[in-house]
C-alpha cells in the first residue's frame, strides 16, 4: 500500500510539474556536456598540434559541430545543441583513437625500448625502477584502450574519456623513461645537469646558486669558505654594476628603508646557507638530498630537470656517438614538452577559430518563407502597375468619346 501511494504521489508531481522545470533540467545537462566536450577538444588539440597536423581537417569538423552546439545553446535550442555535441563526439572518437594508436602507444614503446639498453647497462637500481614503472604505465594504457573499444558503440563520451586516460598513461610512461635516463648517468653528468638547470633559472632572473655556476671542484671548495659579510659586500658591488638603483629590487643601505633592508638581508643570508649546503651535496654526489633545497627556488622542478638532462645528454651523445643520437634526443625534447601539455609549434585550434562558421537550422524555414515573400512582392508590384493601367484606360476611353461626338 505504501509503495502504491508513493507511485501516485510521484505521478501527480510529474503531471503537475511546469514545463519550465524540464527545460531547466535540459539546460543544465547540455551546459555540463558542453563544458565536458570543450575540455575533450582542448586536450586532443595538444596532441594533434604537436604530432599530427595532417589531421587538421578532421579536427576542424569536430570543432565546427561543437561551435554550432555553443550557438544553439545560446539560442535556447537545447535539443539541437545536444545533437551537435553528439555528432562532434562521434567524429572525435575516431580522431582520438588514431592519435592514441599511431603516436602515443607507438612512440612510448619506441622510447622505452630505445632507452632500455642504456639504463640496464648503468646498473643503477633506481633507474631500473623508473623503467619498470614506464612499462607498467604503458600496459595500463593498453588496458584503457581495450575498455574503450569494448564499451557500447554509441557511448562516445565514455570512449573518449578512456582514450584520454590512455594518453595520460603513455605520457607518464615516457616521463618515467626520461627520468630513468637521467638517473642512470654518472656523477659528473648529473652535476652538469644541475648546473644547466640552475643556469637557465639565472637567465630568467633568479639569483639562487649564481656564484657556483660553471665552477670546478676546487672553485666549489674555495667559494664555500667565503663568509657572509664578504658575500654581502660582493653582492652590493655586483648589483651596482648590473642594474641601476631604480630598476633593481635590492634596497641600498642607508636609504631610510630599514625594515625592507632587514628582510632582504635575511633572505640573502638564508639563500647563502642553502647555496653552500647544495654545493656540498653536489660535490659529494648526494643529489637527492639537494632536491628539497632546489624545489624551494625552482618551479616545475621535474620538468626542468628532465629538460636540462636531455640537453646535456644530447650534447654528450653528439660528441661520442654521432649526430643520429642527437636527432633522437631532439625528438625526446618534443615528447617531453608534450608530456606536460605544452604546445611546441602553435595551436591548430587557434587557427580553426577563425575558419568556423555558424550553420543555423533557420535556413530550412527561409525556403518555406520565400514563396510568401515572392507573393507579397508580386502583390506590391501589381499595386504599383495598376495606376499605369488606369492611365491607359483613360487614354483608350478618350477616343471613344471623340467618336461619340462625331
Amino acid at each position: 500500500m505504501k509503495s502504491l501511494l508513493q507511485k501516485l504521489v510521484i505521478l501527480l508531481i510529474v503531471i503537475g510539474a511546469p514545463c519550465q522545470l524540464f527545460s531547466a533540467v535540459d539546460q543544465t545537462y547540455v551546459e555540463r556536456i558542453l563544458k565536458e566536450n570543450s575540455e575533450f577538444i582542448e586536450f586532443i588539440n595538444i596532441g594533434i598540434s604537436n604530432f599530427s597536423k595532417e589531421k587538421r581537417e578532421d579536427l576542424k569538423k569536430v570543432y565546427q559541430k561543437h561551435f554550432n552546439a555553443e550557438v544553439a545553446f545560446l539560442q535556447g535550442e537545447y535539443q539541437r545543441a545536444f545533437d551537435n555535441i553528439y555528432d562532434s563526439q562521434k567524429d572525435m572518437v575516431a580522431l582520438c583513437e588514431y592519435l592514441l594508436r599511431m603516436h602515443y602507444m607507438e612512440d612510448s614503446k619506441k622510447i622505452l625500448d630505445d632507452l632500455a639498453p642504456k639504463i640496464i647497462r648503468s646498473n643503477n637500481p633506481q633507474a631500473r625502477k623508473y623503467l619498470t614503472l614506464g612499462y607498467r604505465d604503458r600496459t595500463v594504457a593498453r588496458t584503457y584502450v581495450l575498455v574503450g573499444e569494448a564499451s557500447h558503440p554509441k557511448l562516445y563520451s565514455y570512449k573518449i574519456f578512456k582514450y584520454i586516460e590512455a594518453i595520460k598513461m603513455c605520457r607518464r610512461a615516457k616521463r618515467y623513461g626520461f627520468l630513468a635516463l637521467y638517473t642512470g648517468q654518472d656523477i659528473k653528468a648529473k652535476r652538469k645537469v644541475f648546473n644547466e638547470m640552475l643556469k637557465n633559472e639565472v637567465k630568467k632572473g633568479s639569483l639562487f646558486f649564481e656564484r657556483y655556476l660553471d665552477r670546478t671542484d676546487d672553485e666549489y671548495i674555495k667559494e664555500m669558505k667565503v663568509d657572509f659579510n664578504t658575500f654581502e659586500n660582493n653582492f652590493y658591488e655586483s648589483q651596482k654594476k648590473k642594474k641601476t638603483d631604480s630598476g633593481t629590487g635590492v634596497v641600498k643601505q642607508g636609504d631610510g628603508k630599514d625594515e625592507e633592508v632587514f628582510e632582504k638581508r635575511v633572505e640573502r643570508r638564508v639563500r647563502f646557507r642553502k647555496e653552500n649546503r647544495l654545493a656540498l651535496y653536489l660535490l659529494n654526489g648526494e643529489f637527492e638530498k639537494g632536491e628539497p633545497i632546489i624545489r624551494f627556488y625552482v618551479d616545475d622542478y621535474i620538468y626542468k630537470l628532465i629538460f636540462a638532462g636531455l640537453s646535456v645528454i644530447e650534447n654528450k651523445s653528439e660528441h661520442s656517438e654521432g649526430n643520429e643520437q642527437g636527432a633522437d634526443f631532439k625528438k625526446y625534447i618534443l615528447h617531453h614538452r608534450d608530456n606536460y601539455s605544452y604546445l611546441v609549434n602553435g595551436s591548430l585550434l587557434d587557427e580553426l577559430q577563425k575558419e568556423v562558421k555558424v550553420i543555423d537550422s533557420v535556413k530550412k524555414n527561409d525556403e518555406s518563407q520565400n514563396p510568401v515573400d515572392n507573393k507579397s512582392v508580386n502583390s506590391n508590384t501589381d499595386n504599383k502597375v495598376q495606376p499605369k493601367g488606369d492611365a491607359g484606360k483613360d487614354k483608350d476611353e478618350s477616343p471613344k468619346k471623340t467618336e461619340g461626338n462625331k
